[in-house]
């Protein structure tokens, strides 16, 4: 995990944001209203905008203007169109923007219908007592606002929309939306931010939008835990990476609750402290929570300290939660503070300040009252001379600018096995100063409540770098499903998008959800700017998704850079959007 001193707008993986696009933004499978932006040809002149708020893009930029903002200068620019929405209301409400419809012959197709400008790392949740209803989300660039889609035809047809915030000084990002059966209530977990003039970020709160008609309209989002300070206050609290989970078993003793995980990062002066899991809790559909405590925990392989007490396990991140059908909670999350995995180069201190990575794993079998103190599940090759760096100066793969970590997750099924899964560089090479990576996604299982694991397996041992996976459990069957991205094509510039399924007992079935490839060598946004690549796309989110419907269908969404815009002078370039694949 990449530790970062500064908790500017590099710490966070939050969504770039942009007034939505039409005119060339429209497509046959799209209905609704959309406003309109300047588009014109751009090429390799087009650079981003350095200094404050007030050197930014007036409204009416043109996509070329857009395509040469760095993903700081977006967000920031982007907040004066919450003002058009609030109309002086003390948030900025949900908006409904557009219908798409699932169209032609081939199982995947695009969810997004609002306009050219992109969005990335995607959720998806279907309610558990109708398999035909589903809400996904994403980081959505053409608003202030994550964007949602709504279907309640089994994915056939999509409502799409802008998620509600805080008020028109905020930005909405990392966006995951759950079920909760006991009231009906659809809740929407999300960072809410806002920035100084000078463009430093600020007041990063963890909110939750609460829906009663089924994930269409969003009411104010409820504070559930409250950020303070700038980048450069004496103190900042700043939540990162939240992720949610509802008990949705009605046998449960904790049947409906809602439980929260997130980073809480501290620094003072720009200078990081600490980075603890911290978790809150809810009994009524999302309306109020319990109030939030750190759930990481202490023990003696968390030997790296850079703040605080020895032995505390504070240096985390990409928390998320999983219940068993006892109503167990587990929270797997990054840690990188285990001085015994680190190999030369990666120990305390080193050059890029950052180490190898450990699987934790914590528990509670009260409801979330109190946790146990961490296991660790895995191990990891992902420190500073395990994977190239990109022009930002974050970890990429061989040939590429986009960012990439080792994140997974963690997923309970029915019997109460534990599956994890991540990606890193085990198989490539690493521990060198110029890696090549042969990223690899692995799994690990728990047969006794996450007190041990199994050695790491590999969910795909083909050729070519995976990344970005994601398990969900089958409460029909319990088979298990893995979506991530891996580059298969002969062109190693292309990845595609693939499910894997089995038991996580033996082996498993592929089923490649593209019809297309995508590039990111070549793309419309977030562009590297660097020689040999520079139409190279440096970020796409942090994760894809998967999930199982009651009925045991599967539904796959990822991040697909496949489509086209050729207004660019030097060569066709991708746009990025959400695609969407059900599996029978």
């Amino acid at each position: 995990m990449r530790r970062l001193r500064t908790l500017a707008l590099a710490l966070v993986a939050m969504a770039l944001v942009v007034p939505a696009v039409t005119a060339a933004a429209t497509s046959s499978d799209a209905t609704g209203h959309r406003r309109t932006i300047a588009l014109r040809p751009f090429d390799k002149e087009d650079k981003g905008q350095e200094g404050g708020i007030d050197d930014l893009p007036d409204k009416d930029a043109t996509l070329a203007e857009l395509a040469g903002l760095d993903d700081g200068a977006l967000k920031i620019w982007a907040r004066q169109f919450s003002e058009d929405v609030a109309h002086g209301l003390r948030f900025v409400p949900s908006q409904v923007e557009c219908t798409t419809r699932h169209r032609g012959s081939s199982i995947d197709f695009r969810l997004d219908c609002d306009s050219l400008l992109p969005n990335d790392e995607p959720d998806i949740e279907v309610d558990p007592t109708d398999p035909n209803h589903i809400v996904a989300s994403s980081n959505d660039y053409d608003s202030c606002c994550d964007g949602f889609y709504t279907s309640f035809d089994g994915g056939e047809t999509w409502t799409q929309g802008n998620m509600s915030v805080e008020n028109a000084g905020k930005i909405g990002s990392d966006p995951v939306s759950v079920f909760e059966p006991r009231t009906g209530n659809v809740i929407h977990a999300s960072l809410n931010y806002g920035f100084t003039a000078s463009g430093f970020a600020r007041d990063g709160d963890v909110v939750a939008s609460i829906s009663t008609d089924g994930g269409v309209t969003w009411g104010k989002p409820v504070e559930v835990y409250d950020g303070e300070g700038t980048d450069i206050a004496p103190t900042q609290i700043f939540n990162d990476k939240e992720w949610i989970v509802v008990d949705t078993n009605p046998a449960s003793p904790h049947y409906g609750r809602a439980y929260m995980m997130w980073t809480r990062f501290l620094s003072h002066d720009g200078d990081y402290a600490e980075a603890p899991i911290w978790e809150s809790h809810s009994d009524d559909g999302g309306r109020t929570w319990s109030e939030a405590h750190e759930i990481s925990g202490s023990a003696s392989f968390c030997d790296i300290q850079y703040d605080g007490p020895a032995g505390e396990c504070d240096e985390d991140q990409a928390s998320v939660p999983t219940i068993g059908p006892d109503g167990t909670v587990y929270v797997s999350f990054l840690n990188e503070q285990n001085s015994s995995i680190q190999e030369p180069g990666e120990g305390y201190p080193n050059p890029e300040d950052f180490h190898d990575d450990q699987y934790l794993v914590v528990r509670s079998e009260d409801g979330g009252a109190t946790w146990s103190d961490p296991v660790i599940a895995a191990s990891l090759e992902d420190g500073p001379r395990d994977y190239p760096f990109n022009v930002d100066d974050r970890q990429t793969l061989t040939g590429y600018q986009v960012r990439v970590w080792a994140a997974g997750n963690i997923v309970a099924d029915d019997n109460g096995n534990l599956f994890l899964v991540w990606s890193d560089n085990a198989n490539g090479e690493h521990d060198t100063r110029h890696p090549v990576t042969n990223s690899d996604i692995f799994m690990v299982r728990s047969t006794d409540g996450g007190q041990t694991w199994t050695a790491p397996f590999a969910v795909d041992s083909s050729g070519g770098d995976q990344w970005f996976p994601w398990v969900d459990a089958d409460p029909t069957s319990g088979e298990i499903a893995v979506v991530y991205h891996t580059r298969n094509e002969a062109n190693p510039d292309l990845y595609n998008t693939v499910v894997a399924r089995g038991d996580g007992f033996g082996a498993f079935s592929y089923t490649q959800v593209t019809s297309q490839p995508s590039d990111p060598t070549r793309s419309v946004f977030f562009r590297a700017a660097t020689k040999g690549c520079f139409p190279c796309a440096t970020f796409m989110g942090d994760y894809n998704r998967v999930a199982y419907g009651p009925d045991g269908r599967i539904h796959a969404t990822w991040t697909d850079m496949r489509r086209p815009y050729h207004g660019a002078r030097h060569g066709v370039r991708f746009l990025q959007f959400i695609d969407y694949a059900p599996l029978p």
